[in-house]
């Protein structure tokens, strides 16, 4: 009886061990499929923004993807990056980013960034159509917003459409009094530029007070709520 008991205590054992391996050997295609996917280039279907995760104090951004080559920036825990692809080197991976809104271009080390969750919870994947969208009058919303046009000019209603790409990315065009648009772009839920020119070098500036973005280009102020860019 004690060696029945045994035989059939090794076998269960036995077969826990070969159902165990064969989950792993299942799992781990996917995984490799998941990271290959996580690190490609938004137009590969990669996510558009990283976040710094993963450091105690600071993340180096270097000139080429190599623990040796130049540092040119830091960024803290939290910093979101703008993804423009990865590669391997130096038995590592390294992503070629850019802060949010601007800055130096380099690499970071891949270990220590994560998919960016963007303002409606979502991770943006894929590359942003929206400006070219509202170029061509495909919009997802229209209404209007409070704006103004000159110094001490009162609020007004200006008549706006916005072609939205997910997460917080949105292109919205507004259309001033004298016939003219304005074209201004957010990533992340952030106003990050408008359509300015060297004929028209109005100077870009943004405040936030609850869900309300103020913005000024120039003498030009817009008032436009989350709820333009995030949809809802």
């Amino acid at each position: 009886m004690n060696t029945i008991r045994l035989s059939l205590t090794t076998a269960l054992v036995l077969l826990c061990a070969v159902a165990a391996a064969a989950q792993t050997g299942a799992e781990k295609p996917g995984h490799e499929s998941f990271a290959a996917g996580v690190l490609a280039a938004p137009e590969d279907g990669g996510p558009r923004n990283w976040e710094v995760t993963g450091v105690s104090h600071s993340l180096n951004l270097r000139e080429q993807p190599s623990t040796t080559a130049r540092i040119v920036a830091s960024y803290a825990p939290g910093t979101i990056l703008d993804n423009l692809g990865c590669l391997k080197a130096e038995g590592r991976v390294w992503c070629d980013v850019q802060q949010l809104g601007g800055g130096p271009r380099g690499y970071v080390a891949a270990e220590f960034v994560k998919p960016a969750i963007s303002p409606d919870g979502s991770v943006a994947t894929g590359p942003d159509d929206s400006a070219l969208r509202a170029g061509q009058g495909r919009f997802d919303a229209t209404g209007y917003i409070r704006c103004a046009q000159s110094v001490g000019q009162p609020m007004m209603q200006c008549e706006f459409g916005v072609a939205r790409a997910g997460g917080g990315y949105a292109t919205v065009v507004i259309k001033k009094p004298d016939g003219r648009t304005r074209a201004i772009y957010f990533r992340m839920g952030k106003p990050v530029g408008a359509d300015t020119s060297e004929a028209d070098p109005g100077k870009f500036s943004t405040t936030r007070e609850g869900d309300l973005n103020f913005i000024r280009i120039g003498n030009e102020r817009y008032e436009i709520p989350d709820a333009v860019v995030l949809g809802g």
